[in-house]
């Protein structure tokens, strides 16, 4: 991004000068100067902030400002306000008072150390990546692999070890940054950080493989060698970096006990330009401190076994908001091998292949609205409602596809009636009669139908997602049966009658395809129903759609109230006065109907 420098400082003297060695893309990047870390010397390193200032942003680095005797300057970062420093361990708390008496410096604190979350082992047995993918079958990943997608391409940065990019089975890659070796070649030597691409890849890159029109593209970022010599100071640049590149998703394959204010102003850097971050929970069977996934910009993702239980390794406790599958998970590997992966990075990346297949077909969806999408279509284990162990469940790809498609179709016509559609959007609406409608549900019990196919096929579960039916159970009636619990993971059928309760007045917004036929079979005795129009009509004209050569022959309609919590006098087929049957039928409800004869309520496409 033009205009942010990510220079480094050299101590020349008493004086310091910036020295920009490369630019990569759109981004100015720097090379690590002396020396390449503070562990590697036995120094210690510290993080020397600015302060916020009112623009949002951070008080300006001085260009060149004398340090006291065995500071060497490391890193710098404008964008975030902050640069890093080495020093003798000796003199660390001597240091430090010398350098907040500095007048631009604002706070100081150590740069502190992440490991990557998961382990890889080398297996010479697999030869290709149809090998044993139990963990995307789980998450139902094998099922969207062929999805038609959108021609843009998402970007994935995936910040840990790098990516050996010549491996077949990753897709295409955005030159990204080696913040360990300071160089503009971020080489995996290690395999974790190619395996968290190979996952992603393999969830949402398949459809795509070459060059021109490729589905994902990840954006590697190295910000250590060995798994274990990761410090927050680079983890943040490359946050920022990324950020600036272009990324739509940002995965960050690590994590520590202690938190880090680089990384914090890097998390809200890219939050502010529309990335989705994900992280892993850890891999210590704990529920203590881990950053950065315990950040609440940050989805924390944990690991199940093929069994769905928690994983013995994987962290836990109440910033933990999805699960996938983390143990024995099949991915490229360094000289284009492969490899067998456990931990919680694995698990993060399903998660980040999942939202990057998301973003690729609506890519007018927020990071904000991915998230709550991935949460809400999540497959609840453990116990009802989100919990410290599985957070909202484990991550369905199928299913957050479906609730994308609706929420997308939602939003496009939503601003279809509002005059604020361009032509672009509208020659993208799905063919045939399709809108959006709303079901309003008042206090109390509520006598509802829907008059056409849900077209996301939301199961009951999810429509009424948002409804406090403060415990009750939404029923159905059947002829034979009598009051029936409503399934709550399949669709409510086309003008079948409902029974739900809810606590306080709520609307739910129905998308309705009115493109294909409804009925409604009728059978002789009492019958709930709903009405076939999408208008209020009078009752005698119910069945004026029908096709059948004699219209059914109905005795009596006995409506609801939902304001009195009272059925209404009744209507009687050919009454006058008070049971007259141009009474009005509002479209959305249902009502009890007593029929003469077998009959079926018919609306074709064309009404």
């Amino acid at each position: 991004m033009v205009g942010h420098n990510w220079g480094c400082l050299i101590r020349s003297g008493c004086s310091i000068r910036p020295v920009i060695m490369g630019c990569i893309g759109l981004v100015v990047v720097c090379g690590l100067i002396f020396p390449a870390t503070g562990a590697d010397t036995g120094d210690v390193r510290l993080i020397v902030y600015t302060a916020p200032n009112e623009s949002g942003g951070y008080d300006p680095l001085p260009p060149d400002v004398p340090l006291p005797d065995n500071v060497t300057y490391s890193l710098r970062s404008p964008t975030l306000g902050f640069i890093t420093v080495d020093i003798d361990p000796n003199e660390t708390e001597y240091i430090r008072n010398e350098l907040l008496n500095l007048p631009w410096v604002h706070e100081i604190e150590p740069d502190v150390h992440r490991t990557i979350s998961g382990t890889v082992t080398s297996d010479e047995m697999i030869t290709n990546r149809s090998s044993d993918q139990w963990a995307l079958v789980r998450i139902g990943a094998d099922t969207v692999q062929d999805f038609g997608l959108n021609t843009s391409a998402v970007k994935v940065a995936v910040i840990s070890t790098g990516a050996d990019m010549t491996h077949p089975d990753l897709v295409p890659a955005f030159r990204g940054y080696d913040w360990a070796d300071q160089d503009s070649r971020p080489e995996d030597t290690n395999g974790y950080g190619t395996a968290l691409c190979g996952v992603i890849s393999d969830i949402a890159g398949n459809v795509s493989r070459n060059q021109t029109n490729a589905s994902v593209i990840l954006i590697p970022e190295r910000i250590g060698t060995s798994g274990n010599d990761l410090v927050a100071s680079r983890s943040a640049l490359a946050i920022a970096h990324a950020t600036d590149a272009g990324a739509d998703i940002i995965l960050m394959g690590y994590g520590g006990t202690e938190p880090s204010r680089a990384e914090d102003r890097a998390i809200a850097y890219a939050k502010e330009h529309g990335v989705l971050l994900i992280a892993p929970a850890g891999d210590e069977d704990s529920n203590t401190m881990h950053s950065p996934s315990d950040h609440f910009d940050v989805i924390s993702v944990g690991s199940v076994a093929k069994t769905d239980g928690l994983s013995y390794f994987s962290n836990y406790g109440i910033y933990t908001e999805l699960v996938a599958p983390g143990e024995e998970v099949i991915a490229p590997f360094l000289n284009r091998s492969y490899c067998r992966g456990r931990g919680t990075g694995f698990a993060a990346a399903a998660v980040a292949g999942v939202a990057a297949l998301i973003k690729n077909q609506y890519p007018g969806l927020s990071a904000e609205e991915i998230r709550t999408l991935l949460q809400s279509s999540a497959t609840d284990l453990g116990r009802t409602g989100r919990d410290i162990y599985y957070g909202y469940g484990l991550i369905n790809a199928p299913a957050a596809l479906k609730a994308a498609s609706d929420l997308s179709l939602q939003k496009t016509l939503i601003a279809f009636q509002k005059g604020a559609v361009s032509r672009e959007m509208r020659r993208s609406l799905p063919p045939g009669n399709i809108t959006v409608h709303e079901l309003r549900l008042g206090s109390g019990w509520n006598f509802i139908s829907i008059p056409a196919q849900l077209r996301s096929q939301k199961t009951c579960r999810d429509l009424f997602s948002k409804v406090n039916t403060d415990g009750h159970t939404i029923w159905t009636y059947k002829n034979t049966e009598g009051w029936t619990p409503q399934n709550p993971d399949i669709s409510p059928a086309p003008l079948d009658g409902l029974l739900v309760y809810a606590d306080t007045p709520v609307t739910v917004p129905l998308v309705l395809d009115m493109n294909k036929n409804r009925t409604k079979t009728l059978e002789r005795g009492w019958n709930l129903a709903g009405s076939p129009a999408l208008q209020e009509i009078p009752a005698r004209d119910l069945f004026s759609y029908s096709s059948e050569p004699v219209p059914p022959s109905w005795v009596s309609i006995l409506p609801y109230n939902v304001s009195t919590q009272q059925y209404e006098p009744a209507i009687i087929s050919g009454g006058t006065g008070r049971f007259s049957d141009s009474r009005t039928i509002p479209p959305f409800t249902a009502f009890w109907i007593f029929m003469e004869t077998n009959g079926t309520f018919i609306r074709s496409s064309e009404v």
